[in-house]
Order: C-alpha cells, then sequence, then structure tokens
C-alpha cells in the first residue's frame, strides 16, 4: 500500500504527507459540501451550516483522538503512541460531533436532523473516501486470508506489515463498499418528510450492522477486544438498539 503519498519540505524541515490524512480531508470536504448544498436546496442560513461544520468536525476529531488514547491506555498500559499524535477512533468522534450538531441546533437556529436526513447519500460517500484512507495507509488491517482478492501490505509504515508477507482481507474496502452501496438506497429511497428522524435512524442503523460485520474479519488488536466483542462491536450493538428503538418511537407520530 502507499501510506505516504508525498513529502512537503520547507525551510529545510521535511514532512511527510499521508495518504490516510489526505483522503479523510477529502471525505470531509465532500461532507461539507453535500451539507452546504442541502441547507442551500433548502432555503436556509448557509453562514449556520458553515459554523456548525467547523464545530462538529473539530469536537469529532477531539473525541475521536481522546477515545484512541483511553483504547490505547487499556490494551498497552503507556500512553506513548497517544503522546506520540496517537490516532482515531471513527466511533469516538459520535460524543463530539453530537455536542456539535446540539450547539449548531440550539445556539445557530439550524434545523440539523432535516439537513443530515437530506445529506445521507453525500455523507456515506465522504465516510467511504475516509475508509479508502485506511486501505492505503495500512491500518484497520482485516484478519490473514488467502482468497483472489487478498493484499499484503510491504510499505514499513504500514502497521499491516508485521509480519511480513502476511496476505489479508481488505476489511477498510469492504466497509467502503458497503457505505456507497447504502448511500445508493438511501438516494434512491422515497425521501419522505425530512427532519422526522426515521431516515437518520434507519440510516444509524444500517451502518451499525455493516461495521459489525466487517469487525468479524478485522485482524489488529488495536480497537480492543472485550467478552469476546471488539469495542466497536459493542458500540455498534449499542447504536442499532437505540436506533431500533428511536425508529419504533419516531414511526408513531405524524
Amino acid at each position: 500500500m502507499h501510506p505516504i503519498v508525498g513529502v512537503l519540505e520547507f525551510g529545510g524541515v521535511s514532512r511527510p504527507i499521508g495518504s490516510y490524512g489526505v483522503c479523510v480531508a477529502l471525505g470531509i470536504a465532500l461532507t461539507g459540501w453535500v451539507v452546504v448544498r442541502a441547507t442551500s436546496r433548502d432555503g436556509l442560513d448557509v453562514g449556520a451550516a458553515f459554523a456548525g461544520l467547523a464545530m462538529v468536525v473539530g469536537l469529532g476529531f477531539a473525541t475521536a483522538w481522546l477515545t484512541f488514547g483511553v483504547i490505547d491506555f487499556a490494551n498497552t498500559g503507556s500512553l506513548e503512541r497517544v503522546l506520540e499524535g496517537g490516532g482515531l477512533v471513527f466511533f469516538g468522534s459520535v460524543p463530539g460531533g453530537a455536542l456539535g450538531l446540539w450547539i449548531t441546533q440550539r445556539w445557530l437556529g439550524l434545523p440539523v436532523i432535516r439537513v443530515l436526513e437530506g445529506s445521507l447519500p453525500g455523507l456515506a460517500a465522504g465516510h467511504a473516501v475516509g475508509r479508502f484512507g485506511c486501505f492505503l495507509g495500512g491500518c484497520c488491517f482485516g484478519r490473514p486470508f488467502d482468497g483472489p482478492w487478498a493484499v499484503s501490505y510491504t510499505h514499513p509504515l504500514a502497521p499491516a506489515s508485521l509480519p511480513a508477507g502476511v496476505f489479508r482481507h481488505p476489511a477498510p474496502l469492504y466497509e467502503a463498499a458497503g457505505l456507497l452501496i447504502l448511500g445508493a438506497v438511501f438516494a434512491l429511497s422515497p425521501k419522505g418528510k425530512m427532519g422526522s428522524g426515521r431516515r437518520l435512524a434507519a440510516y444509524v442503523a444500517a451502518y451499525c450492522v455493516l461495521r459489525f460485520g466487517v469487525e468479524m474479519i478485522r485482524g489488529d488488536l488495536i480497537r480492543g477486544v472485550f467478552v469476546g466483542l471488539s469495542t466497536s462491536q459493542w458500540v455498534a450493538a449499542s447504536g442499532l438498539a437505540l436506533s431500533a428503538l428511536a425508529g419504533r418511537a419516531l414511526a408513531h407520530r405524524p
């Protein structure tokens, strides 16, 4: 794989540009464009959408990094990798992102559920781009696999390169493909009344099912395993239960 897309040199200092970071940035840009477009299409405050996006992204990154730190410390008993920069846990971005959405609704007056439900295909596509970055970076890798589409990571910076010569499931690509299919389903499905929360609950439930399944063939131990399930599987199961309860409650609303 290609964890590094290039090297930026300035003032005698060289800084590698990671493919994961580039893909995450592209995914955020794509998602942001879709959200702003949906906001403009509905005649809502575009400025509030930009401010809300900044809060959601910033707070989401903060809690995703903190979640990585908690899980890594639980597994290793050390904060070394966290202090060196650490990594990100997607599910860990949910609390920060939710706080950003609440602030956007409460203080900026933007109907966030309505905007999100109008942006679901784009949200799925942006997430898929980020997962492609995981594939290029060699993180979130799959278990050993000898099928015809198995991949072997050889770049020394890729976490999946050790032990050398092991062929694996391309787990990030499975999730990316699932996200694109999920986005297409929501793009083609009847829109109904935007802002009711039903479509958002259905999307969250579908993604949790997808993530739980992909986790079954993940091969990295960094995500933590507790009582036979990974941290993400526990979160996915909880998210599925909560979204199912929310969908059931919202189904009785006019």
